[in-house]
């Protein structure tokens, strides 16, 4: 079993990907409302429905993806992030299994 050794996370770093992420979650329900005056009256529902549909699917992979390649060790030279916090398990904020 590894130990268990604390990790430092930037509080910089951590603020500036939330305040990203609610700027984003924000900015589409205006894009919905944008693309909805570009469409005939009958179709406006289905285009505000595809925005939130679309904020769904980006959740999910931000959780799935995302997350790994912002807070994980860097993989490749810098070039890519690894996948060992795939998922949001083992928040390196918390903790870290050392190799």
């Amino acid at each position: 079993m590894p130990l268990l050794t604390e990790v430092h996370v930037d509080p910089g770093d951590t603020a500036w990907v939330i305040v990203c992420t609610a700027l984003v979650l924000l900015m589409t329900p205006g894009l919905a409302f944008f693309y909805a005056g570009m469409v005939r009256s009958r179709h406006v529902l289905g285009m505000i429905m595809q925005s939130f549909a679309a904020i769904a699917v980006v959740s999910v992979t931000w959780v799935v993806v995302g997350y790994s390649l912002a807070f994980d060790q860097d993989a490749g030279g810098g070039w890519s992030a690894g996948s060992g916090s795939s998922g949001c398990t083992g928040p390196r904020s918390v903790c870290r299994a050392s190799t």
